[in-house]
């Protein structure tokens, strides 16, 4: 290994000149402070090398346009006032239900008091023989129909008569001739009896089979 103990500090540089550099270049960075980096930075140019160089340019640009920042659009949901949310839903709970007027033309339902009836029976006419039937009813009332004969046709007449009507006051709906059959349904203008005459205008027995299904008071022969 080499023995260093017998090295000596010629060729090192003394503190005089570490001293001097030191200064030189304290000196130069002054000089760089005062003529580019004061006029760019700061706009401050004592000298007016900055001005000459451009420099002091830079600081007014920049100073000029200064920065955009981004857009953001938030979106705000409208004010929800929550004392009258609940206010309205408890109104909403609280309202009655209405039920549909039974003279309402225009619903679809037709509430009755009276009870719901099927009536069948079997009338026979001799020939010439005429007779009826009638179903008591109240106004608005309806019922649905189907008659039929056996033997022969006959001749009919739907109609009806309010109450303590007259002999011959009466109201006529339908009117036929030489009919074995006929549907349909039938719903009570006003208060009272309702119903057929038929008569039997050949010369053989003829028996007529009638159905009603519907809201009536009573089915009686008079």
């Amino acid at each position: 290994m080499r023995d260093i103990s017998d090295m000596t500090t010629d060729g090192l540089p003394s503190n005089a000149s570490l001293i001097k550099a030191t200064i030189a270049a304290a000196a130069l960075g002054g000089v760089l402070l005062v003529t580019t980096v004061l006029p760019a930075e700061y706009g401050i140019d004592p000298t007016g090398l900055g001005k000459a160089m451009g420099l002091t340019q830079l600081n007014s640009s920049t100073k000029s346009t200064p920065p955009v920042p981004a857009t953001v659009v938030t979106a705000t949901p409208p004010a929800v006032n929550a004392v009258a949310a609940v206010a309205a839903v408890s109104a909403a709970a609280s309202t009655p239900t209405v039920e549909t007027d039974n003279d309402d033309e225009n619903s679809p339902v037709r509430k009755r008091d009276s009870a719901y009836q099927t009536r069948t029976m079997t009338l026979s006419l001799a020939p010439g023989q005429g007779t009826e039937i009638k179903a008591v009813m109240e106004a608005g009332e309806r019922f649905v129909f189907n008659w039929k004969t056996e033997g022969g046709a006959v001749n009919f007449d739907m109609h009806g008569e309010p109450p303590n009507a007259k002999r011959d006051e009466f109201t006529s709906y339908w009117f036929a001739r030489n009919q074995r059959q006929a549907s349909g349904s039938f719903t009570a203008p006003f208060k009272g009896t309702h119903g057929w005459y038929w008569r039997n205008r050949g010369t053989k027995p003829v028996k007529v089979n009638v159905s009603l299904s519907g809201f009536f008071r009573d089915v009686y022969m008079p």
